[in-house]
Order: C-alpha cells, then structure tokens, then sequence
C-alpha cells in the first residue's frame, strides 16, 4: 500500500511531463527558459512569464523560434518548468514541454495552421496531433507536448502511434528515473546537457573517448556539460564520464595526464573546423592514442601515415590537433606540439603543409575572450561552425542550434 501511494504521489508531481522523454535517449537537453533568456541578454524574465517581453536583438530570441511565436508565452507552455530536447533511440530528435494552458496551445496550432506552417492530424489515444512545417510531429494534451521528427510522410502515422504510446508513459517506462536524467539534473546550468559519444559525430568521438579503455562501447561513454552564450560562443563547460564504475574510473585515471595549458600556441590557431588541445606528457598521451578506437577511424579515414609512437613520443607541453574540412572524405590534419627541449614538433597529412604558414604567429582564429576560457584548462576543443567544409551540414547545424542559442559562429569546449 505504501508503494502504491508513493507511485501515486510521483505520478502527480509537476514533473511527470518528464515521463514523455523516450527511454534510451542518446543525448537528453534540458533548457530553463527563465535563466536561459536572461543568460543571452534576449531582455528581461518576468519571473511569473519568463518570456513576456524577450526580444530579439540580432542573436535570435532563443525558443520562440522553435514554436514559431514572438512571444514563447503566447504558446501555453509553462515556461516556469524546464524544456527538454532529445535524441531518441532510433536518431529522431524531439522536444518535450510542460503545458499550462491547453487552450492557448490549442488556439497556437490553429493560427499555425491559417498561416499555412501546420496541418491538423487526427487525435490518437486522446493526444491530439498536427504537423509543423511538413517535418515534424507534434502531439499535446493538458499536461504536456511531445515534438519529434523530421520525419517523411510515409512514416508519418508510425511515429504519431509510437508518440502516443510515449505520452501514455509513467516514470518506469520515460526517461524521468533513469541515471542519465539524474546526472542532467545536477547540472546547474540554464543549459545542461548529458549524452552518450555514439550520439556525437565522429571527430568529436574521438576528442571525448580520450582516456577511456579500448574495449569500452560508445554508448558507454558520456559526456555532461552546462553550456551558455558569450557573443556569438556558445560556451561548453564539462566532462567525459561512464556510467560504468570501470570504465569510469579509467577514464578519470587518464585524464590525469591533462595538465594546464600555457596557451602557446593560442594566437596561432587557423581558421579551421575543429581544433583540439591540451598539455601533456608524449609517453601518457601515446598511451591514451592506443586506446582510442573512434580517433583511429577518423585517422584512418584521414589516411594518417606518420608513425604516432614517433611523433608524440617526445612531447612535454602545449600540443593541438586541427582537423580541417571535418565533413568532407577526406579531412586534413595537423599537429603541432612544445617539445621537452622547447622546440616545437609539426605534423601533418598533408606533406606540402609547413608549420610557419598553418600556424603563423599573430593570425589566431579566437578572439582574446576565447583564448582567455581555454588558456589554463586542461583540455579545449575550438569547433569553428563555417569551416565544416560542408554547406549543407553547416547550414543544417546552425539550424538547430538558432532558436535554442542565436547566431552561433564558433563553440568552446572546455574541461572542467
């Protein structure tokens, strides 16, 4: 009887919109509208209507794109509880919100809908349904709203009977009590988020599972991390971690071997589209290279000849390895590294590239607030998000990432 009024008691809390998040996400989002609005300078949160009054000022005015309002409030979600962005099982990315007033949100889909931007799907299970802009399910009722897609319109009617199923979730089957949601809410930021590297494109792979054993899947490395916006940086504070208490503990264990960095080779980083660097001894280092299954896919795939043992062998200090054209076949990369005896060691796929020219002093990609978070951090990584090399997955990444943090240009990584 006890259990059973202790389930009750859960299921009625303000949080069992929660329970909508499929269970299995790859990487789980959480953004507190309130914070997050006051953290990107979009105007000031009444804190009984966070969003009434938010404007945008050249940076995009954050969620209110996502559902196409000016003023987020209009839409009848509580913004008072926190929004949720996910990356299901099955590689559908998803939205789930608390909803205040359905009504509101009922009169939104209708305006959506006169605008030509939505179209009306017939109710499941009591849910009722629509389409935003021919890609994307959305499903709500009083409590909550579950968006997922982009999805085509064959697959349409399967993925809004699986959505209904997920609304009709209770905290045992939802991802409210796993362990990943409970590592998300540690986090304090207005922006949190917690995923598995296998969700992660695969040069980024390959930075987070540095430290991790060789036989440790990618669904079993994480990463958590807070994250904000500094004018046009979206700023990322976090760390690799697992689940598994071994894996866990080895990874901790080799990331001993990070050590502050000096900043050498800051003012002489190119324009590229993703750079990676720490301080770090060559034995230790070699040894994590030995262990790492997603950097030696992407070295492979570079057509990496030069012998590593050889290269970082004698490394002590500042090292960092960009990778340019991430996106393209075949990605080009350099290294460039303080040797023991203070000279300095460059690397690179390309033979004809030489370390003055890739790495000329004075023509750094960051701008000094950029150098100033990477600068004594044990470990950095810089994405810059035009120099991908690809227009379309340029474009399809400042997509999604517009209505949640404005016009970003260039991403911090930066260890805790």
């Amino acid at each position: 009887m006890g259990a059973a009024c202790a389930m009750l008691l859960m299921s009625c809390t303000g949080d069992s919109y929660q329970n909508a998040i499929p269970r299995g996400c790859t990487a789980l989002m959480s953004v507190d509208v309130s914070q997050a609005y006051n953290a990107s300078g979009n105007g000031e949160a009444d804190p009984q209507n966070p969003a009434a009054g938010a404007t945008d000022n050249g940076s995009g005015s954050m969620l209110n794109k996502v559902f196409g309002l000016e003023n987020l409030a209009e839409s009848g979600i509580d913004l008072a509880s926190r929004i949720y962005l996910f990356e299901s099982a099955d590689g559908h990315f998803g939205l789930v919100a608390s909803v205040k007033k359905e009504k509101a949100l009922r009169q939104w889909t209708e305006t959506m809908q006169q605008k030509g931007t939505a179209h009306a799907l017939p109710d499941r299970h009591g849910k009722h349904f629509c389409l935003l802009n021919d890609a994307w399910l959305m499903a709500y009722d009083a409590d909550k709203t579950l968006v997922m897609g982009p999805v085509v319109a064959s697959a349409q009617a399967a993925l809004a009977l699986q959505m209904a199923r997920y609304m009709e979730q209770d905290e045992r089957q939802g991802m409210a009590g796993t362990p990943m949601m409970a590592r998300l809410d540690d986090l304090s930021a207005p922006m949190a988020l917690v995923a598995q590297t296998v969700a992660l494109p695969q040069s980024l792979a390959a930075v987070f599972a540095l430290g991790a054993p060789k036989d440790a899947d990618a669904s079993q490395v994480m990463i958590a991390a807070g994250m904000e916006v500094d004018d046009g940086t979206l700023v990322v504070r976090g760390e690799t971690f697992s689940f598994n208490k071994s894996i866990d503990s080895h990874i901790k264990a080799s990331q001993q071997a990070f050590r502050p960095m000096k900043g050498q080779f800051l003012r002489r980083l190119p324009q590229a589209s993703l750079c990676w660097m720490t301080n770090s001894e060559g034995g230790q280092f070699y040894e994590m290279l030995q262990q790492n299954k997603a950097l030696k896919g992407l070295l492979t795939g570079a057509n990496v000849s030069f012998d590593f043992r050889q290269v970082v062998g004698d490394i002590s200090g500042d090292l960092t390895v960009v990778v340019d054209s991430v996106a393209s076949a075949s990605p080009r990369i350099m290294m460039l590294a303080q040797k023991a005896d203070g000279s300095e060691y460059f690397a690179a796929t390309d033979k004809s590239m030489k370390a003055e020219t890739a790495f000329a002093e004075g023509t750094s990609a960051l701008t000094t607030s950029q150098q100033s978070l990477l600068k004594g951090a044990r470990s950095g990584l810089v994405v810059q998000l035009s120099q991908i090399g690809n227009r379309e997955v340029t474009e399809l990444a400042q997509s999604l990432m517009s209505p949640l943090f404005g016009d970003i240009t260039t991403i911090v990584y930066v260890m805790k």
